[in-house]
C-alpha cells in the first residue's frame, strides 16, 4: 500500500464541491441570500475545490503512477472533472449563455459513459462505477435544466449531487486509510 495517495485531495474536493452545489440546488440556506453572492461563492468553490484540487491529484497519478495499473484511467478521470469544475467555475464568476453550457454538459455525458463503461469493464463497479453512473444521470438532467431553467430539473440535480457527495465518500475513506 503507498503511504502516499493523491487520490485522497482529489475526492475531498469532489465531495467539498458536489455537496455545496447540491445543498445549493435543493434550496437549503438560500431564502433570502445575495443570489449574486452565492453565485460567486459557488464560483470559487468549483474552481478551487473541484478544479485545482482534481487538476492536482490527476498530474500526481501520472507522474507517480498511483492507483497502479489504473493510473492513467483514474488520472483522466480526476484531469476532465478537475477541468469541468474550473469551466462551471468561471461560468458562475463570468456567466455566459446557459444554452452553450448545456451543449458541453453533453459533450461530458458522453465523455462520462465512456468512463462508467469503462469502470464497469474492469471491475470497479462500487464505488467507483455506481458514482460515475449518478454523474451520468446528473449530466442527463442538467442538459435540459440549463436549456429551461426548469427548478424542478434543478432540484433534480441537486439529489444527484448530493448523491455522487455521499458515495464519493465511499472513495474518499479508503483513500484516507481509515
Amino acid at each position: 500500500m503507498n503511504p502516499i495517495n493523491p487520490e485522497a485531495i482529489g475526492l475531498f474536493g469532489l465531495f467539498a464541491t458536489v455537496i455545496c452545489f447540491g445543498l445549493e440546488q435543493i434550496g437549503v440556506g438560500v431564502k433570502g441570500a445575495d443570489h449574486e453572492k452565492l453565485t460567486r461563492t459557488l464560483g470559487h468553490i468549483a474552481i478551487i475545490f473541484g478544479g485545482c484540487t482534481q487538476i492536482f491529484t490527476a498530474i500526481c497519478m501520472y507522474l507517480f503512477s498511483v492507483g497502479g495499473g489504473h493510473s492513467n484511467f483514474l488520472g483522466t478521470i480526476f484531469g476532465f472533472f478537475g477541468l469541468f469544475w474550473i469551466l462551471v467555475g468561471v461560468f458562475f464568476l463570468k456567466g455566459g449563455d446557459k444554452k452553450v453550457m448545456a451543449h458541453f454538459f453533453l459533450c461530458s455525458l458522453i465523455l462520462c459513459i465512456v468512463f462508467t463503461v469503462r469502470a464497469f469493464q474492469d471491475g470497479l463497479v462500487w464505488p467507483l462505477g455506481i458514482d460515475l453512473v449518478v454523474i451520468d444521470l446528473l449530466l442527463l438532467t442538467l442538459i435540459p435544466g440549463w436549456y429551461t431553467g426548469k427548478p424542478g430539473l434543478t432540484k433534480l440535480a441537486g439529489i444527484f449531487n448530493l448523491a455522487i457527495g455521499v458515495i464519493s465518500l465511499f472513495l474518499l475513506f479508503p483513500a484516507l486509510y481509515l
